[in-house]
């Protein structure tokens, strides 16, 4: 394969992430920057695409970066685009063997986009418009994801029956394991206000077995919830890429910042490994200004 045919799979990519992913502008231009750096690399050494794109040649390909002094934040990004690409070539079938498999990423400090600031959580908040049952709902999906921790396969299988409101406890079945996690004053709150417009809005259409709903009364989907929190991130300037998981690994790197053992933040987030809690000790090595976070006050 030559260089024009891999410029056109990097085109049907864009087009298909663009279009068929409903991907945000901003993140399909970081994807096109990414890729066309690898195809100018890919010109320059003028190689044989099916037999020397294997993990050897991404890994000179990752080295010229960190040549020229490229921060783990931006080569990480780089490595994240072409693992999503290489993958669309192998289920495209145009490639036998995804050679990013074996790619592993550098660790990161705080400041990774994964992590969200106090100032981003209160800007997220200050877009949602309270006036419609949609944006109530909204609220307390922000509310719930900052303030338990839960992963959005949680949240949107959640029922009304699991909240006890009164001592701000929620029980989260995974179809695995189930846990007790805790929320906020506030998630309680749009809690509250997010079943009665949901009755009055849905009326005989209104379930309690399924707490967040679409326009038709039904589950909403992973994919809808994606959609909402981007729409969200852009009027709040959030300009990089934030998915439901960027609210769980700021309820893990927060609650460590305020002093939370690294057992009981284990069992809080469900996690199967110490291990995968001492990740968000990586990610606040150096100091975020944040106010109190006391339970309640998030």
């Amino acid at each position: 394969m030559d260089v024009i045919i891999l410029k056109k799979y990097i085109k049907e990519f864009l087009y298909f992430s663009e279009f068929g992913q409903g991907k945000k502008p901003n993140s399909i231009k970081s994807l096109k920057k990414d890729l066309e750096q690898f195809l100018e690399y890919f010109f320059m050494k003028k190689t044989d695409f099916d037999e020397e794109i294997d993990y050897i040649f991404l890994k000179e390909f990752t080295f010229s970066l960190q040549k020229n002094s490229i921060g783990k934040r931006s080569l990480n990004r780089k490595m994240s685009s072409l693992r999503v690409f290489f993958r669309y070539l192998k289920e495209k079938e145009y490639i036998e063997k995804d050679p990013t498999l074996l790619m592993t990423a550098p660790s990161f400090e705080l400041g990774t986009p994964d992590i969200l600031s106090i100032e981003e959580i209160e800007r997220l908040r200050e877009v949602i418009s309270l006036k419609n049952c949609n944006g109530i709902r909204d609220r307390l999906i922000l509310e719930l994801l900052y303030s338990s921790g839960i992963t959005s396969h949680e949240l949107l299988g959640l029922g009304e029956n699991v909240f006890n409101l009164e001592k701000r406890e929620l029980l989260v079945d995974n179809g695995k394991t189930s846990r007790v996690v805790f929320f906020s004053e506030r998630a309680r709150e749009f809690f509250k206000r997010y079943v009665e417009a949901k009755k009055i809005k849905y009326k005989e259409r209104y379930r309690s077995d399924i707490l967040f709903v679409n326009g038709s009364a039904t589950r909403l989907s992973d994919r809808s919830l994606r959609r909402i929190i981007d729409r969200y991130a852009e009027r709040a300037k959030i300009e990089r890429e934030i998915s439901p998981y960027s609210f769980r690994h700021t309820f893990g790197a927060h609650m460590l910042l305020h002093g939370m053992n690294f057992l009981y933040l284990k069992e809080l987030m469900g996690h199967s490994s110490i291990e995968s809690t001492k990740i968000y000790q990586t990610m606040i090595k150096k100091p975020l200004v944040i106010k109190s976070f006391q339970r309640g006050e998030n």
